[in-house]
């Protein structure tokens, strides 16, 4: 058990620094995300609220805001990422999420503010995008 556990916690380590930041950093937003399904509008976040709740998101991941509340703002933040990559933000002309799968139909899947009302799943289309960004770090 001695010999097994710093083995363990070595394995740990080199698979975090294997990892590129991006990645990571994306995983960690679409676990806030999947964690707060079915969660109301924030306070403080406008009647339409997808890119304020994502700004809060990002904020609450350590990661950079973009302290607007239009999901077209999203189009020039961060860096490119590939369309449809997981954790890419997909930015619609009126809506904006962060991808957590495919819908096995040619469509993404989505988590996001303000779909249906709450933070949910849904399926887009990927020509629908506008953008696809990956997060950065303050």
């Amino acid at each position: 058990m001695r010999i097994v556990l710093p083995l363990l916690l070595a394995i740990c380590a080199a698979s975090a620094i294997a990892v590129p930041a991006n990645a990571r950093d994306q995983q960690t937003v679409i676990n806030v995300m999947l964690s707060e399904l079915g969660s109301a509008r924030p306070s403080g976040c406008p009647g339409r609220w997808c890119a304020c709740y994502l700004d809060t998101v990002l904020a609450r991941a350590g990661l950079l805001p973009t302290g607007s509340n239009k999901a077209r703002d999203f189009a020039s933040y961060g860096e490119q990422a590939d369309p449809g990559e997981i954790g890419a933000i997909m930015v619609m002309a009126n809506h904006v999420g962060v991808v957590v799968g495919d819908c096995g139909n040619g469509q993404v899947q989505i988590v996001s503010g303000n779909y249906s009302n709450t933070v949910a799943l849904g399926c887009y289309s990927p020509g629908r995008a506008i953008a696809w960004r990956a997060p950065v770090t303050h």
